[in-house]
This record gives C-alpha cells, structure tokens and sequence, in this order.
C-alpha cells in the first residue's frame, strides 16, 4: 500500500466533495465551500492518497493571525486505520512550517476525543440555529448594503483577531449586496453581517442591540431555504438574540485551540460564515 500526501488541486475539487459528502453523511454539495476556501489560501490544502485514490481532505485558511483547519475528512471505508491521524499531523507540520503558532478549529462530537492527541484544548461550545418562524425586532440605527469592505474589515479585525478582508471580497462576489452595514451617530460602522444565501454570517456587532438591528434587515432578504446562523460561541447575548429573533437551535459543534488563543473578543461574534472558516 502506497501513501502520498499532496497539494489539492483545483481538479481535486470533484473527489473531494464526495469524500466530505460520503464522511458527513449528507446528499449537499461542498464544491462551492471548497472552491471559496481553497482559494482563499491555497498553499495550505492536502490530498490523502493511498494507491493513487483520494481519500482524504484537509485544508486551513490563512486569518493572518492565526490560521483556521477546516472540511478535514477521510472517506468512511479508510477510517479508524490512522489515516486521518497521518493527515493531520502533517498539515500540522506544515502549518507551523509557515510560522503559524495559533491553530484552530470546529469539530462535531465525533472529534471530540481526535484532535487533543494533537494538542488542540477545547475552548468553547459553539450552537447552530435555524429559523422557526420569524418575530419582529427592533431596528432603530441606519442600515445600508457596505461595498466598503476594507471598512467593515477595519472594524472586525479586533473582534475576529484576524484579517477577514479576502473573504469578505469572496463572499462580496458570489452575492453581491447582501454584506450590510450599521452607521452609529457619528457614522462609524458600529457592525456588520453578510447575508449568505442560506446562512446569515459572518456577523459581527459593537452591542446586543447593533446586533438585533443587523438580524432584522438581514431577514428582510430571500434565502435558499430556511436560513441558519452558525453562533460562533455560546454567549447569553447571541443565544439570546436567536430566540427573540424566532430561531431555534438544533445542532452544536465544539471549539478547538493548539497554541495561543487568538485574541478575539467572540462576545461581540453573532454569526460566522462557515465553521470550516473559524
């Protein structure tokens, strides 16, 4: 049996989305995730070979900061073989290689008891939520559609602890419009959510009430279906927020570190694009 450990290719996008469909049990598509987030930093996504068959996927997004391991999967017949362990310490290795000494991660409860034999602490529960049916809000402060991104990206980084600016852009050119911004009294931007097509994130805001405000316009958009916000961190605030707002929680995933903790402050996070991206 030979073992091979490469660069992912933009042609590996096909096999590497049935790997994560096969490895996570769901009929979606990840092709348009996979695509977004390889290409936000492309130096740092692996392929598992064995006997010249993929089987494996990992990937980190580079946050400047620190750096965010996502859509790590191993098809379901090579699992419980070490396989996935092979992987992982080598984007590991790599990871460090480039200088990184904050790495992080999301992790269902099936990583629960994986990712501490490679250093990773659990640092927080974070909770996904759907919308059951819509409850009004208050929305009393300006809210306008921001194609100054590198304003909103301003404001996050303290918050996030990263530079969010290249995915911003992403998320700007798959739905155009759809980030939104809201100006306090002296026309600062005091937060900020993008509106995905079937998730309401990344969003982040300066107080519970910028945040309620930044929901409500949000929700006045179409979506593919019913839309989810991803909370990034299980805070009274956020938790608050969703069931004022008519959401419901129904899945909850678990926050991973190896090293320094990035310096976020994950209070003023109401929503995130996609776990795979911190």
């Amino acid at each position: 049996m030979m073992e091979v450990i490469r660069p992912f290719r933009e042609a590996d996008v096909p096999v590497a989305d049935l790997i994560l469909r096969a490895a996570h049990g769901v009929e979606n598509s990840f092709d348009s995730l996979l695509n977004r987030n390889r290409l936000l930093t492309p130096e740092c996504w692996w392929i598992l070979e064995i006997d010249g068959k993929p089987v494996g996927v990992v990937g980190a997004v580079d946050f400047g900061e620190f750096a965010h391991i996502g859509l790590m999967s191993i098809e379901p017949g090579v699992q419980m073989s070490g396989a996935g362990s092979r992987l992982m310490q080598y984007a590991l290795d790599q990871l460090e290689g480039k200088g990184f000494r904050s790495i992080t991660l999301y992790s269902t409860n099936a990583g629960v008891a994986f990712y501490p034999k490679f250093g990773f602490r659990w640092s927080g529960l974070s909770c996904e939520w759907k919308l059951r049916k819509r409850k009004g809000l208050r929305r009393d402060m300006r809210i306008l559609a921001c194609l100054d991104l590198e304003r909103i990206a301003a404001f996050d980084a303290p918050i996030f602890g990263g530079n969010r600016m290249a995915l911003l852009a992403a998320l700007e050119r798959e739905s155009p419009g759809r980030i939104l911004m809201a100006e306090g009294e002296s026309g600062a931007c005091v937060g900020f959510v993008c509106a995905q097509p079937n998730v309401i994130g990344p969003s982040a805001a300066d107080t519970p009430e910028v945040a309620e405000a930044l929901l409500d316009a949000a929700l006045d958009l179409s979506f593919d279906g019913v839309p989810r916000v991803l909370l990034p961190e299980a805070h009274g605030d956020g938790e608050s927020l969703m069931a004022k707002a008519g959401f419901e929680p129904f899945r909850t995933s678990r926050y991973f570190v190896r090293g320094d903790a990035p310096q976020q402050q994950r209070q003023k996070m109401y929503g995130q694009a996609a776990y795979s991206l911190g």
